[in-house]
């Protein structure tokens, strides 16, 4: 993960210079408890952790320091304040605390000394392997990210953002050759049906004649009409002739 702020441009107070050292740790949780800062960070815990060690005239054994950043006149300033050993839950006090608790001495952190940062303001955190407070011994030269974040009253976590998984792009889709829609049926329109009706009049006409009629046979061709589904025919017409 990438730093919040370019280190490079850091000045550093009371602090081993860490701007070359390896960013081998990554800050997960930050939680700003009104009785101090609980921090976990991926070198912590686990086979990969940095080093435990004991300082020169220590009882107990240190791992690594808590950094804080300050921008003051347009210039950012840090410094490893806060010592954690690997099993310290929380250190450092209240961030409402922290100008009197974390860099109180000018004589080690001018012009650090006496900025209380305001609800808001843009800060930055760090752990660093080893006693970084009064450039103490180090186990191993070794850093995590530097979050930069608005400076959290009592109670604020941070988290970092979940990386978002990329997306591999769709494959273009395979051309197709164009789809010709089906011809729609076309359905005869029968034009002049009072002329057909006028011609089945007509033969209706010449039937009742027929049979009015004493006539062996009569032949006669009927004409098609489709609307009324009727194919084109011969009639063959044999009266019965009344005795």
């Amino acid at each position: 993960m990438s730093d919040g702020l370019d280190l490079s441009t850091v000045q550093i107070h009371n602090s081993p210079d860490v701007k070359s050292w390896p960013a081998t740790a990554t800050i997960t949780r930050l939680e700003f408890r009104p009785t101090g800062v609980h921090v976990e960070h991926t070198r912590n815990q686990g086979p990969e952790s940095w080093p435990n060690f004991r300082p020169p005239g220590w009882d107990g054994d240190l791992q690594y320091t808590l950094w804080i950043f300050l921008q003051i006149a347009a210039q950012w300033h840090g410094s490893g304040c806060i010592q954690f050993w690997q099993s310290c839950d929380q250190n450092g006090g209240p961030p409402e605390e922290f100008a009197r608790n974390w860099y109180y001495a000018a004589d080690r952190w001018a012009p650090m000394t006496g900025h209380q940062p305001a609800p808001g303001e843009l800060v930055g955190f760090m752990v660093t392997a080893g006693d970084a407070r009064n450039s103490g011994a180090q186990s191993v030269q070794e850093r995590s990210n530097l979050v930069a974040i608005p400076f959290p009253a009592s109670g604020a976590v941070y988290m970092p953002k979940s990386e978002a998984t990329p997306v591999a792009p769709e494959p273009d889709p395979i051309p197709t050759a164009p789809v010709t829609p089906p011809t729609p049926a076309v359905v005869p329109v029968v034009e002049g049906l009072d002329e057909v009706r006028r011609q089945i009049a007509e033969l209706s006409r010449k039937v009742d004649a027929l049979l009015a009629r004493s006539a062996p046979v009569y032949r006669g061709t009927l004409p098609a009409v489709p609307a009324l589904g009727v194919p084109a025919g011969t009639m063959v017409l044999k009266p019965e002739i009344s005795k």
